[in-house]
């Protein structure tokens, strides 16, 4: 599982902490005089997690289209790398999308590679050749993940494959 002293966790510290104002519209949906105790009942609850388990073979296809996309990205920055800024903001942007999207159905190695892809994309907006490599890398990891079905940390293999892709973005930082 993972947590703070996982290294899939890592530099969570990092990230930029933003103020949002708080939502009411579910309240406003749900109603004002309902209980935070009702809302997060055992029965609710377990209502919830039924949605997401159905909604779990709609998500694969919906991360298969992403990394599409991702790869599709990639390929416009390969060929037109001196302008390749515009291209480098939208993977970020897919691989926050599917950070999201595979916690909440479970795939958390799948939440870490693309958070160090996100990560490494804002930090590097223009880059060369050699830092595309790792843009590579990090897409065919995520191939491998849904393609696999690698669910939760992947064990052994997912810390490994973490960890290689954690040195790759050392080397080039």
């Amino acid at each position: 599982m993972i947590n703070e002293s996982n290294p899939l966790d890592q530099n969570s510290s990092q990230d930029e902490t933003q103020f949002l104002p708080p939502d009411f519209s579910l309240k406003k949906i749900i109603g004002q005089d309902i209980d935070i105790k009702q809302i997060f009942s055992a029965e609710n609850i377990a209502k919830a997690q039924n949605v997401i388990n159905e909604q779990k073979g709609e998500f694969i296809q919906w991360v298969k289209q992403d990394i599409d996309l991702l790869d599709a990205e990639y390929k416009k920055a390969e060929v037109d790398i001196e302008n390749c800024t515009q291209y480098i903001k939208e993977i970020a942007r897919l691989a926050a999308v599917t950070k999201s999207q595979a916690g909440t159905f479970g795939y958390a190695l799948g939440t870490a590679v693309a958070k160090l892809l996100e990560r490494f994309c804002n930090e590097n907006p223009t880059m060369g050749k050699d830092k595309l490599t790792v843009i590579r890398k990090h897409i065919d990891t995520l191939k491998v993940i849904f393609a696999k079905n690698i669910e939760g940390d992947g064990g052994e293999l997912g810390m490994e494959l973490f960890d290689n892709l954690n040195k790759l973005v050392e080397k080039y930082r």
